[in-house]
């Protein structure tokens, strides 16, 4: 069983990198310097987050993998908040004309540097950390009430906001069905508490993202939306 759950790690951290591989290739035509590809950030964190705790029973309790476990928290604190840009700009990119005005530009900029300043303070600042062995898997993850779900929760309803508007413009369920089970997989951590079940959903929520991504590029709307 614990090497099941390592591979299970194992598995995501691969997966993730086919995911980033493949938002490459979707944004090699239209290239690397929008705002959109700051979700590659965001899979960056979770390739190097699924990889160590994979490898964390391997590296074994101590300062090594305590230390490589810091990086994971601080990954999480700064680049999770900018899915709210990522999603914004496939917005932009369909011509919504709201997305384009200065005001919700101005909104979901100040949300996304809030919320990181906000993680920095509330959950990395003074972040103190201690092993864990659950089901065979060694991390090391923070001690007392660290974690805040404020970040995660405000992130988790911007994209449901904008999955509602994908599924009713056009009838795309992928982004809200990825978002509800986001919240119903958080919901359902009271009882599978020995089963990674938002690790797993975390990676249905980025796979998602890449898919509005390429459901974008085959669409390119010729007029603007409302």
């Amino acid at each position: 069983m614990p090497f099941v759950n390592s591979l299970l790690f194992f598995f995501l951290g691969f997966a993730y990198l086919l995911l980033l591989i493949w938002g490459m290739i979707l944004s090699k035509k239209y290239g690397l310097l929008n705002l959109y590809n700051l979700l590659f950030l965001v899979i960056i964190g979770l390739v190097y987050d699924n990889f160590i705790i994979a490898l964390g029973r391997e590296i074994g309790e101590g300062n090594t993998l305590e230390n490589l476990s810091y990086l994971r928290f601080w990954l999480h604190a700064l680049f999770t908040p900018t899915l709210i840009l990522s999603a914004l700009y496939i917005c932009q990119e369909f011509g919504f004309i709201w997305a384009k005005k200065t005001f919700w530009r101005t909104v979901f900029s100040l949300l996304t540097i809030g919320l990181i300043f906000y993680e920095l303070l509330t959950s990395v600042k003074g972040l103190e950390l201690e092993s864990v062995w659950r089901n065979g898997v060694l991390t090391y993850e923070p001690s007392g009430d660290s974690n805040s779900p404020i970040m995660v929760g405000a992130v988790t309803l911007v994209l449901i906001f904008i999955g509602l508007i994908f599924l009713k413009k056009f009838h795309f369920p992928w982004f809200f069905i990825s978002t509800i089970l986001i919240i119903l997989g958080g919901i359902s951590q009271i009882w599978l508490k020995n089963f990674p079940i938002m690790n797993i959903l975390e990676f249905l929520l980025v796979a998602s993202l890449l898919l509005t991504k390429q459901f974008q590029v085959h669409h390119r709307p010729s007029k603007t939306m409302t």
